[in-house]
């Protein structure tokens, strides 16, 4: 009842708000946000600056912000060793922790209006009433499970709703310390986790627990904020690492985000909005706005350069919301709070979220085709709309519409749709087809049999296979049934050509072209208005060219037979189940969804593993190898082609600076002379 009144509350508030357009909102800042193919965009002004939160008293330090149900506002600040409520107005209402606190560096208020602050120099965690007096005092847990050397040294501090304690320390890499109200340790939660490497990979396959444990250090990094949502979900947010930046916990300790949800590594601190956004403020000032499933919202604000204005900050240590949106951010450098307060379009959106998100998907179309006009790149709108059209049953729409935002998920979901009504619609038709194809085939057959009329096709064909380069071209086919025995021809008898294999080159880049054009939406993650035609034949014919050329210098060497000539022609025959599947697949991949990603992939998949078996039997037909040297000659020739590739490269930076000192002597010339 009280998350409804909350959320009308907001709709209310935004839509009394003044209009604040894009055009006419003067920020310091540009807001930018994410488009439908991930890109960073600039966008609308999310929020603007109201100014300074002016209060009775003067906040010297301030550390951290919580903002209550009755929005009430609470200060940590070490400056002051106290924390102090204000009301809206910024009147003050108490003050806690006076002769207490020495550095308060986070302050918490449960539902009973109990108010706990960590204090980082004492190692303690404080609980006070409402009224400031001290009920309890949260010193180091006693419990062996605690560890005997973990430190203790809390930074952060929250309450869930059945009294747990959840506290930030630094330094704690075991995750966040987990207590009772009664002050008993109940265990860590949460704990992060490191990126796993290659590295990782390998020592964790050759080496015991125990030798991982002595040999190699995989501390993960320590959380460095924390906050809780009505739900219980618990959010931490953890500076220094790329990886899982930004986490949402249910009550096991899982992760419900994306880890690659940011990759920012300065985030400072975090808050949940009422609609279920979540809020993150860098040591850089930056603001970063998310929906409750991690897709970036807005990114704004920056660092103050010294002129102060509204909106920049010098030093942020917190961030908080109130019910109606707007926004707080502390600055412990300038020792103020600034207010942020979102504009038209960022309202229009938060009503969008908040509706869609309570199962109102009709009403929220309003407001997804309004930001659409203003914005027709903000991907969250396409992948909301297309939501809106498919719980509507629209399916062309929303395929439509989650193809602009990138949702293959989405995407998949509305294709089998339509796939599913097409099949109920056509399905008749396609078996009476069936049928009648397999009827005429019949006929034709018996008709050939009786009279014999196929004899003139059978002419016309055999007098085309006739022609060398057909010959040669259809040999192709033969690989794929017997590889060893194809390759004895091609290198004693030459039945093929440079000419026909240069002429399957050519097919495979077309093919390949034809594959990155039309492989269907659900499996293809290229950009086709970005494709580069000789960044694309370089894909595909410099490492064709680098094996051909290392593995024949490599073969030599080692008394290999083969010439340049017949890996030359090998190498594309090779290729066979390339040549013959790829366009099969490509066209099958637009019929499929995620359902039936498992045919696509492993179509894929036997279709490469097909051609590098018959590569490695090329290798060894043509070379004369044994097994084991044919191993070793393909392991060397990959040696051979990084060493080529790092020898290019090494070459082309050298040549990079010759060029620019050649470029830098010849400015230098001309603006003296």
């Amino acid at each position: 009842m009280r998350k409804a009144f909350i959320i009308m509350f907001c709709l209310c508030f935004f839509v009394l708000l003044p209009a604040h357009s894009s055009a006419s909102v003067s920020v310091p800042y540009k807001t930018e946000t994410l488009s439908a193919d991930g890109e960073i965009i600039e966008t609308q002004t999310a929020y603007v600056p109201l100014g300074i939160f002016q209060n009775d008293i003067d906040i010297v330090s301030p550390e951290d912000l919580f903002i209550d149900e009755d929005d009430h506002i609470f200060v940590a600040d070490s400056g002051t060793q106290t924390v102090v409520k204000f009301d809206q107005q910024g009147n003050v209402q108490q003050s806690f922790g006076e002769g207490i606190l020495q550095q308060p560096l986070s302050v918490y208020v449960d539902h009973e209006q109990d108010v706990y602050v960590a204090d980082y120099a004492q190692e303690m965690v404080y609980r006070f009433s409402e009224d400031g007096d001290l009920l309890e005092e949260y010193g180091r847990p006693e419990s062996p499970l605690f560890g005997a050397r973990s430190p203790y040294k809390p930074q952060k501090v929250s309450v869930d709703r059945r009294g747990n304690i959840y506290i930030v320390g630094e330094g704690s890499t075991n995750g966040i310390i987990q207590l009772n109200q009664d002050g008993a340790f109940l265990g860590y939660y949460g704990v992060n986790h490191s990126r796993q490497t290659v590295l990782n990979f390998f020592q964790d396959l050759v080496t015991t627990e125990r030798q991982r444990e002595r040999l190699f250090s995989r501390v993960p990094p320590a959380p460095t904020n924390i906050s809780i949502d009505e739900q219980g979900l618990v959010y931490t947010v953890t500076s220094g690492t790329d990886f899982e930046v930004i986490r949402k916990l249910n009550i096991a300790g899982a992760n419900m985000l994306p880890p690659e949800v940011s990759t920012v590594t300065n985030l400072r601190d975090i808050d949940v909005g009422p609609i279920g956004n979540i809020y993150t403020v860098g040591n850089d000032g930056k603001i970063y706005e998310y929906d409750r499933y991690g897709n970036l919202l807005f990114m704004f604000g920056g660092r103050d350069d010294g002129t102060s204005r509204n909106g920049l900050f010098m030093q942020p240590t917190s961030i908080a919301v109130d019910n109606v949106g707007r926004l707080y951010v502390s600055d412990r450098e300038q020792g103020d709070i600034q207010i942020l307060e979102p504009t038209e379009f960022t309202s229009m959106l938060h009503q969008g979220l908040a509706l869609y998100a309570e199962g109102f998907y009709l009403e929220s179309e309003e407001y997804w085709n309004d930001i659409l006009k203003l914005n027709s790149s903000f991907g969250l709108a396409h992948s909301a709309m297309g939501e809106v059209y498919f719980k509507q049953q629209h399916y062309n729409e929303a395929v439509e519409e989650f193809r602009l935002a990138e949702n293959r998920e989405g995407y998949s979901l509305a294709f089998w749709e339509i796939r599913h009504e097409w099949m109920q619609s056509n399905l008749a038709a396609v078996f009476a087809l069936l049928l009648a194809v397999f009827g005429v085939k019949m006929a034709v057959n018996y008709a050939d049999k009786k009279r014999n009329i196929l004899q003139p096709v059978r002419k016309s064909w055999t007098k085309i296979k006739a022609r060398k380069l057909v010959r040669e071209l259809l040999f192709l086919f033969r690989f794929l049934r017997h590889p060893i025995d194809s390759f004895y021809y091609l290198k004693e008898y030459e039945r093929v050509s440079v000419l026909s294999a240069t002429i399957l080159y050519a097919v495979l880049f077309l093919q390949y072209m034809f594959m990155l054009y039309w492989t269907g939406f659900i499996f293809s993650d290229q950009r086709v208005t970005e494709l580069n035609l000789f960044l694309e034949m370089g894909t595909v014919f410099l490492p064709i060219f680098l094996f051909i050329v290392t593995n024949y210098l490599v073969s030599t060497i080692n008394d290999g037979e083969g010439r340049l000539r017949d890996i030359y022609i090998g190498t594309i025959y090779s290729l066979a189940p390339v040549l013959v599947l790829l366009v099969p697949i490509t066209l099958i991949s637009n019929v499929l969804t995620y359902n039936e990603a498992f045919v696509y992939t492993f179509s894929t998949q036997i279709m490469i593993v097909w051609s590098l078996v018959i590569l490695f039997m090329m290798i060894r037909e043509v070379h004369d190898f044994t097994f084991f040297g044919t191993i070793r000659n393909i392991l060397v020739t990959l040696f051979g082609m990084f060493i080529m590739i790092l020898v290019f490269f090494v070459l082309y930076i050298l040549l990079d600076q010759v060029l620019e000192f050649i470029i830098t002597i010849t400015q230098e010339v001309i603006h003296r002379v």
